[in-house]
């Protein structure tokens, strides 16, 4: 008995042995060992250098996951809002962002309104969504993702403008900020006491995206008379600083003018004693 355990302590340490040297076999085949390999020996990268290229493609291949897109988003690479003006497009800093080219809402403005207002609907959505995430798009950008032409959406744009619409691109980033969001203008419209056949005339927008609208400003409304801050009202609702900015600047305006609309928004909420907001 004690010999047959003497063999097994003999024995048991070479198996053990030859199945690592097998598993050392097996991981020097995987297709990140074999890059490895190749950036080492056919590009004469140092082992610590072709670790970090390794690394961040990895981390590149993870952040493109087609499973992180939604349906009608997509990623596209944008100029990072630090980088100044004048610099060429090879030397920018290029940020990745998720636009939203399609959603359920257009196929009624496209309906109601025709293909210009979709796509002046769209120019001001992939644009604020861009902004948002701390880069511009341009013209140009704009005119490939939507397949039209540069004078096609320069003109959009300066439709878009002339109504004060804040419309970002990196062409007039000097300039951002003296107009405001197309959700702005739209909740603002409604406050003015225009009928949803108005706006929708006006702003060419579905009624699906001004009920939306309406209700979002509703939620930052509330969020705010129960105390929240800005960065507690973005964590609460997921938008941007900057329309909950507006929103707040819109609602201390229209709460000077006793505005009927704004105290029926006030009206419809229901606050939850656990303190929670229900719109």
């Amino acid at each position: 008995m004690t010999n047959g355990i003497n063999r097994t302590k003999l024995i048991l340490p070479m198996v053990m042995n030859l199945y690592s040297e097998e598993l050392d076999r097996m991981e020097k085949k995987t297709p990140e060992q074999m890059l490895k390999v190749e950036l080492e020996n056919e590009f004469g990268f140092s082992p610590i250098v072709a670790r970090a290229l390794m690394n961040k493609i990895d981390s590149y291949n993870t952040s493109n996951k087609t499973s992180n897109l939604t349906v009608g988003t997509i990623f596209y690479w944008a100029a990072s809002s630090k980088e100044p003006a004048g610099k060429a497009i090879e030397e920018m800093h290029l940020k990745q962002v998720r636009l939203t080219l399609n959603k359920s809402t257009d196929i009624s403005v496209l309906r109601e309104n025709g293909m210009q207002a979709l796509r002046e609907v769209k120019v001001a959505r992939i644009t604020e969504e861009a902004k948002d995430q701390d880069a511009y798009l341009t013209q140009e950008d704009i005119a490939v993702l939507l397949c039209s032409s540069v004078r096609t959406i320069r003109r959009d744009i300066e439709r878009l403008r002339n109504h004060g619409i804040d419309i970002p691109t990196r062409g007039q980033k000097m300039d951002i900020g003296k107009g405001i969001s197309h959700k702005t203008w739209i909740v603002e419209l409604y406050l003015k006491n225009y009928q949803y056949t108005d706006i929708q005339r006006q702003t060419r927008h579905s009624t699906e995206s001004i009920e939306r609208y309406i209700q979002d400003f509703t939620r930052v409304v509330m969020l705010l008379n129960n105390g929240l801050n800005i960065a507690d009202i973005r964590q609460a609702t997921s938008m941007s600083e900057r329309l909950i900015g507006e929103y707040i600047d819109l609602y201390n305006r229209y709460s000077s003018e006793n505005c009927s609309r704004l105290k029926e928004i006030k009206s419809n909420a229901v606050i939850v004693k656990k303190g929670g907001i229900r719109v």
